[in-house]
């Protein structure tokens, strides 16, 4: 270690960080720069009696009194080798791993309004110094060092987490700062927030996620009043709104188990989600406080409840959820012909505990794949209102199309209500009226 040290340190001016990061591999506890100026020092003591005497030693301790070592400024004035005293950048970091303390000073005022509690350092690097260290670790045969830029992201988290007292994370801060050296400037990618709850959709004429507008999509035009939506409102925004208020935050991405038609409540112990919400400026929450401010502002559309802090696992467990989740509806349905009291007999006992093969529906067909699917009908009751008219509890797996079950769907679903009775069944009103899930 010692012999390429020191053909280093005869050949470049390199400051501590530099030199002692190409032996990083070699021990542990020390940082690079506190490795660096131990190697120096001992080169410099080894080879004190033998330094006016050799040519290359005295370049050597000009080259490391050149950044700023006592030792050898003192030891060549000791020796009365004249040398120039102004400080010199390292020929390899270019004076980089000087301006530590300048950076994170940059990195402070960037992240002063963000709200943290983990972090990550990550940089963008210069190709030119990669490339000359890389130049440099084949021309000396260096096998024991690290990269630059693990020690820089190093070195600049340790001042963050000194200045600041929050805790760096590797595996999911709740901030990346990037530094990019190359357009020298800071940038942060914040992880999203992720809020757990469950709502009630109390009205029928709005979707639980935003609908850009079909004719524009979603730029603005006279059919959607130059807002870009469909429709004018949707669970998603009314649940976010308050919270981006908050919070602050580019956007949010509504995840829920499952979803109601439009024109179908939500009712009973409500369907979960997840709020995502991206590049939030706050993580401190308040959430019974957003809960009122929710439900206070969409009163009689929207209720949520059971908020929580949560994480992006819970989005794919509630994807499952929708498949796997019994769920109980009321549908009130309209008849072509009477109905008997043994017909409402028939249809229940052939529905009941009976697998449904249901091919996509026709309504969903432009944006879902045309599959075949079985679905279970788990129980089932039956209410006749009029003549032509009756109210159905139907307890069904995760993913049955309720308004197809009941009108068949042109055959694609069997059995439905329409195959049993011989004649045609509508659904003129849905509800979800319960979500059979822990």
């Amino acid at each position: 270690m010692f012999e390429t040290a020191k053909k280093l340190l005869v050949e470049n001016v390199l400051c501590d960080h530099c030199i002692g990061r190409q032996f990083a591999l070699l021990g542990y506890g020390l940082s690079n720069k506190e490795r660096g100026k131990i190697i120096k020092n001992a080169l410099i003591l080894e080879n004190f009696s033998r330094i006016q005497s050799e040519d290359h030693l005295i370049i050597m301790v000009k080259n490391i009194a050149y950044t700023d070592n006592s030792l050898a400024s003192n030891s060549l004035e000791k020796l009365k080798i004249t040398f120039e005293k102004e400080k010199k950048k390292c020929e390899l970091c270019d004076g980089l791993f000087n301006d530590l303390d300048k950076i994170t000073e940059q990195v402070l005022v960037r992240i002063s309004k963000e709200e943290f509690q983990s972090y990550l350092i990550g940089a963008k690097f210069l190709p030119s110094l990669i490339e000359k260290e890389d130049i440099l670790r084949a021309k000396y045969s260096i096998t024991t060092g690290e990269t630059m830029k693990e020690e820089f992201t190093r070195e600049i988290g340790k001042r963050i987490n000194i200045r600041t007292k929050k805790e760096p994370s590797f595996n999911l801060p709740d901030i990346t700062i990037i530094i990019n050296l190359i357009k020298n400037e800071i940038t942060l990618e914040k992880r999203s927030l992720y809020i757990y709850g469950r709502y009630q959709k109390l009205i029928r004429t709005i979707p639980q996620t935003k609908w850009p507008c079909w004719e524009c999509n979603g730029k603005g035009c006279q059919k959607c009043n130059f807002t870009g939506k469909l429709y004018q409102e949707s669970v998603e925004e009314l649940i976010a709104e308050p919270f981006i208020k908050n919070v602050g935050g580019s956007g949010t991405k509504f995840h829920g188990a499952g979803r109601e038609d439009i024109d179908a409540l939500m009712l009973g112990n409500g369907r979960p989600f997840v709020l995502e919400i991206r590049n939030p400026n706050k993580r401190l929450v308040d959430l019974k406080k957003i809960q009122k401010k929710v439900n206070r502002k969409a009163k009689g559309k929207v209720k949520v409840s059971e908020l929580e802090i949560s994480d992006k696992k819970k989005i794919q467990k509630l994807k499952s959820l929708a498949t796997e989740t019994k769920k109980t509806y009321r549908a009130k349905i309209i008849l072509d012909q009477d109905i008997s009291e043994e017909k409402i007999a028939e249809l229940i006992n052939g529905l009941k505990g009976i697998e449904i093969k249901q091919k996509t529906p026709q309504r969903v067909i432009h944006r879902r794949a045309n599959l075949e699917r079985t679905r279970r009908v788990y129980d089932i009751s039956i209410r006749k209102l009029s003549d032509k008219e009756i109210e159905a509890e139907i307890t069904g797996g995760g993913g049955l199309y309720i308004k197809e079950l009941i009108s068949g769907d042109n055959g694609r679903t069997l059995p439905s209500f329409t195959s049993i009775l011989g004649f045609q069944a509508k659904c003129v009103r849905l509800d979800v009226t319960r979500l059979h899930y822990d």
